[in-house]
């Protein structure tokens, strides 16, 4: 897997994107402490005892990103997301009347078509880059089931009344 900064735009059969990849992360992960540091503070003032959690640390730092993904060298988009939520280069019958993916945990309505990392997929850090492990894991299961399905020879049916 590969991860890149925000997509700027296309050109000459490739994708350009930003140089932002390590920004984004930190942003994120920003957001991801404020939050919790919140509920701590909440915790603390009603006089909870709980668990402490130590803070995140990133595993690894993106290294320095091209600023150009070449198309040919792509055979699937596996995750792509961006500050604005646009699916309107999906041109299959997936989504509800506001636009947004019809789905269960990811597994869209349209077979063969599976979402990650939107909001609340699954639980509240599905659309967070620490979170996203177990939705992809629900996933990938589901399409391995639905790869299985569909490598089956179809079942015969038999009229048991002749």
């Amino acid at each position: 897997m590969q991860l890149y900064g925000r997509l700027l735009g296309y050109q000459d059969g490739k994708l350009l994107t930003a140089d932002d990849l390590q920004a984004n992360l930190d942003g994120a992960d920003a957001t991801s402490k404020k939050i919790k540091d919140s509920i701590d503070a909440w915790i603390a003032q009603q006089g909870i005892q709980a668990p402490e959690e130590p803070t995140y640390q990133p595993l690894w730092q993106p290294e320095h990103q091209p600023g150009a993904i070449d198309l040919a060298s792509i055979s699937a988009i596996v995750w792509a997301v961006g500050f604005h939520t646009d699916f309107s280069w999906i041109e299959v019958p997936a989504f509800n009347e506001k636009g947004y993916p019809s789905h269960t945990r990811g597994v869209s309505v349209q077979p063969g078509l599976y979402f990650l990392g939107l909001p609340w997929l699954w639980t509240w850090g599905s659309g967070r880059f620490e979170g996203v492990g177990e939705d992809a894991l629900w996933v990938a299961n589901s399409i391995e089931q639905h790869a299985r399905k569909m490598a089956e020879p179809e079942a015969t049916y038999v009229d048991s009344r002749r």
